[in-house]
């Protein structure tokens, strides 16, 4: 019988669990960045459209937590749909589909209604898409420096 660390099912899943724990913070810092611009445009375009209780410290914690899961959602439907696939053989249009349907569950997955799930879906396919153009630029620059 073969130990599962020789085979290297733990490796995998160490491997799988560094770089779905990589994008999920990337996606947190993401959403966190962008409720920063929104709210600084809103205190500099209508400072009183800002209410009581709505302030940074209540809504980045919730942005940063809509961002970590949709960032898990998108790398585990990447993970299962696409496990044979190299990075250039990624397709752009599949990666933001998982992009927009990891990301528009989550409304639902925190307990609220879901009619946020258009906004957190379309951003979750912008940030796919951004995601794989990245990636690979990066496989890129490796390939001509190891050249």
């Amino acid at each position: 019988m073969e130990n599962v660390c020789e085979g290297g099912t733990v490796v995998r899943l160490v491997r799988w669990l560094r770089g779905a724990l990589g994008v999920a913070l990337t996606w947190a810092a993401l959403w966190v960045l962008l409720g920063l611009a929104i709210y600084a445009v809103i205190r500099t375009v209508d400072p009183a459209d800002i209410g009581p209780g709505e302030g940074l410290d209540r809504a980045l914690p919730i942005l940063a937590l809509v961002g970590l899961l949709s960032g898990l959602g998108f790398a585990a439907l990447l993970s299962l749909a696409e496990r044979r696939r190299t990075l250039r053989e990624l397709s752009l249009g599949r990666v933001t589909l998982w992009g927009l349907l990891g990301s528009a569950a989550i409304p639902l997955l925190m307990g609220t209604d879901g009619s946020m799930g258009f906004l957190t879906g379309a951003l979750g396919a912008l940030f796919a898409a951004g995601s794989l153009a990245i990636a690979r630029r990066g496989s890129d620059l490796a390939e001509r420096y190891d050249a």
